[in-house]
């Protein structure tokens, strides 16, 4: 039987927190044979995603459809025009809360489009990974007259598996915490134009000489909104968060790694010299302490990892503590063009994963979009 070691980085999701889930409209029907026939044949080429996670490893099940797949009609339209929460409560609970196997998908049929709604457990991958897989099932989904097409595309996207390319591992914790409970949560979205970061860059370079990037000015709004509603709980410090893609800098993992390439940044702040700063001068503080990253790096990123792990007997690792900080993930780059199943790419998506405090950035048009949870 295949199985294959968890990473240090996946230790953080073993308790099923903060499984990845987006709802995704197309405003025309996807044709769900093909969906359904390229998911058991990608089960093979991305089998992590299929598997169980039993102990300490990700292991190989056989592959039945209905462990990963559902399917409904709907006599009405989808609209998304209600509002945040309300998508957010309607859609959240449709694919199960705690999933027995690592992935599932459910696809509603409405009169005016289709609705899919991928959910993976983060243990088995991270965002990327997420979409990548995605975006090779809309590509194989799609009919074509070639008959080596789709074994062409399999070829080429066919990932990189192995966790633990850059140094052995082995996880063997068996009492969990259990994850935190952010049902009672308020979703809010914000607008802030591109052009607006722009200019602060602009000015940025300006005044201090240094470049920054759009990702650390909205990083910088993103703390002052949430520290204005944690200033009662929050005594001395507060904590950033942001999730670091590695694949591009550790060549031995590369574009294709399928699993948590991150690296968690943590930028730790007193609120003393928060409230002294203003946006500008957060963003260069947030720029300066951005690590560079490289194999070594990351190696000695993972060897932390593995001493917190070993130093503690009930398993508490989180990617953040949503008490005393947030987490801030950029998800304006995500490759929405290449999930289309046949008819364009999709009209509207929408994240339905929520932790308390934390900020997905997206982008739409001309402006990146906040979608804070408090």
């Amino acid at each position: 039987m295949k199985k294959i070691n968890i990473s240090q980085v996946d230790t953080l999701f073993v308790n099923g927190s903060y499984p990845i889930e987006f709802l995704i409209f197309y405003n025309y029907k996807i044709n769900t044979i093909s969906i359904k026939k390229c998911l058991k044949e990608l089960s093979s080429l991305f089998w992590p995603l299929f598997g169980n996670y039993v102990s300490d490893s990700i292991q190989w099940s056989k592959y039945i459809e209905d462990n990963f797949y559902s399917e409904s009609i709907h006599d009405e339209d989808f609209t998304f025009a209600k509002g945040e929460m309300q998508i957010w409560e309607k859609y959240h609970l449709v694919n199960f809360d705690n999933m027995e196997r690592l992935f599932y998908l459910s696809v509603l049929q409405f009169n005016n489009g289709t609705v899919i709604i991928p959910k993976m457990n983060h243990l088995v991958a991270d965002g990327y990974s997420y979409f990548y897989f995605l975006s090779v099932l809309a590509a194989l989904s799609k009919s074509s007259n070639l008959p080596s097409r789709n074994f062409n595309i399999s070829q080429l996207a066919s990932p990189i598996l192995k966790r633990t390319v850059l140094r052995k591992y082995h996880f063997n914790k068996t009492k969990i915490k259990e994850p935190f409970d952010h049902q009672n949560c308020t979703i809010k979205v914000e607008q802030v134009s591109k052009s607006f970061t722009k200019q602060e860059i602009n000015r940025i370079k300006k005044i201090y000489n240094v470049s920054v990037s759009s990702n650390d000015i909205l990083s910088a709004i993103v703390v002052k909104k949430t520290l204005d509603n944690q200033k009662k709980q929050i005594a001395n410090q507060f904590t950033l968060t942001i999730p670091i893609d590695i694949r591009n800098q550790v060549k031995e993992l590369g574009p294709k790694f399928f699993g948590n390439g991150l690296m968690f940044h943590h930028l730790n702040l007193s609120i003393g010299e928060l409230d002294k700063m203003d946006i500008s001068k957060l963003a260069l503080k947030i720029r300066d302490s951005i690590p560079s990253i490289d194999t070594y790096r990351y190696l000695e990123y993972l060897r932390d990892l593995e001493s917190e792990t070993d130093g503690t007997t009930i398993h508490s690792l989180n990617p953040y503590d949503p008490e005393t900080g947030c987490l801030v993930t950029n998800l304006s780059r995500m490759p929405i063009q290449k999930l289309n199943f046949g008819s364009g790419p999709p009209e509207f998506i929408f994240p339905l994963t929520v932790g308390k405090n934390s900020a997905a950035i997206l982008a739409n048009n001309e402006n990146y979009l906040l979608r804070l949870v408090y």
